[in-house]
């Protein structure tokens, strides 16, 4: 028996045997079977073309207010959901149902990113020009790896409790699902192909870790195969999905120990500078490591003629315990008050 199996036989040991009435009509209520799931289908698109467009507008206009009122017109947590049920029932139908609505809400959205970028007509020659809301998006980290966790579990805790639905909208705000696939359309469409691969990376994290995390809370509920003999099929999904999410964390753990060794340069840069002269100021600084190798550029404002660069980048490496690379563009604090009558 693998260990996954043996953890779920312990998790079915201490849950309800079965949950109620209310609850699995709450679960199988998520799609529509039969002539309603054309219906279904049509609402979902028509739903998720809104949000990706409200979600590209307040991206591109760096509105998180607007971007916020994306993910509660957004539909995908519905489908991500009925994923998460049917992972546990071992019901294939229902699986591939899911998944196929999904895969059009994904390429529905991006493309409608795409377009809206499209439309806006702008130009990125240098990626740090992309608005904040646009960038925050495009280096996921662990970070975002456990806000959807945590999100998933809170859904997967809701979903079955139709006293405790009122809290379903905190967890589509809590979890990015349209935002980062509008990003991947808009990024996409100006020729940032790494951004665009980053923001799709954001969106299959939150999607494998949802679908994990409301999994196991589901199952915890009393959610699992009628059938005896879907057991196994049980612990192989679970198996799967708890791989991607192995997999996700990875790029991930990566992106973070980059973002950890930046923050590390730029505390080494303040206090380096602040060691070279008390009375110089950083206006603008951009800081990059890779390959162990720090790059510094710095906008500095002081009085009088700068001191020598080269002992500031010895502060810097001292400081940082690599080598550095460091370029500065040194203004002097001069200040000109005229009137001309």
């Amino acid at each position: 028996m693998t260990a996954l199996g043996t953890i779920t036989r312990w998790v079915e040991s201490i849950t309800p045997s079965t949950p109620d009435d209310d609850a699995r009509a709450a679960v199988d209520e998520l799609i529509p079977v039969g002539p309603e799931l054309g219906a279904y289908v049509r609402r979902f698109c028509a739903l998720i073309a809104l949000s990706a467009s409200i979600a590209s507008f307040g991206l591109l206009a760096d509105s998180g207010a607007v971007v916020i009122g994306a993910m509660l017109v957004a539909p995908l947590m519905t489908p991500i959901m009925g994923a998460a049920a049917a992972t546990v029932t071992a019901d294939n139908r229902r699986l591939l149902r899911a998944l196929a609505i999904i895969a059009l809400g994904t390429l529905l959205a991006i493309l409608v990113g795409g377009l809206m970028s499209m439309l806006a007509g702008g130009t990125v020659v240098d990626v740090r020009a992309l608005p904040q809301e646009i960038r925050s998006r495009t280096f996921p980290g662990l970070l975002d790896l456990g806000i959807a966790i945590s999100a998933g579990a809170a859904a997967g805790y809701v979903l079955p409790r139709r006293s405790a639905i009122s809290a379903l909208p905190g967890v589509g705000i809590a979890v990015a699902l349209v935002p980062p696939l509008a990003t991947v359309g808009i990024t996409a469409e100006l020729g940032l192909s790494s951004e665009a691969r980053n923001a799709l990376l954001l969106f299959v994290t939150n999607l494998a870790a949802i679908v994990f995390a409301a999994g196991i809370v589901l199952l915890l509920s009393g959610f699992r195969p009628e059938v005896r003999t879907s057991r196994s099929v049980l612990h192989r999904r679970l198996a799967l999905t708890l791989v991607l999410v192995l997999l996700v964390a990875i790029p991930l753990t990566l992106h973070t120990q980059s973002v950890l060794g930046d923050q590390r340069l730029q505390n080494a840069v303040v206090r380096s500078v602040e060691v070279w002269d008390d009375e110089v100021r950083i206006v603008e600084s951009e800081v990059d490591v890779a390959g162990g190798r720090a790059t510094v550029e710095l906008l500095l404002v002081g009085p009088g003629q700068p001191r020598a660069v080269w002992a500031l980048a010895e502060e810097i490496r001292g400081r940082f315990g690599g080598p550095v690379d460091l370029r500065v563009l040194y203004q002097g604090n001069e200040v000109f008050v005229v009137s001309a009558r």
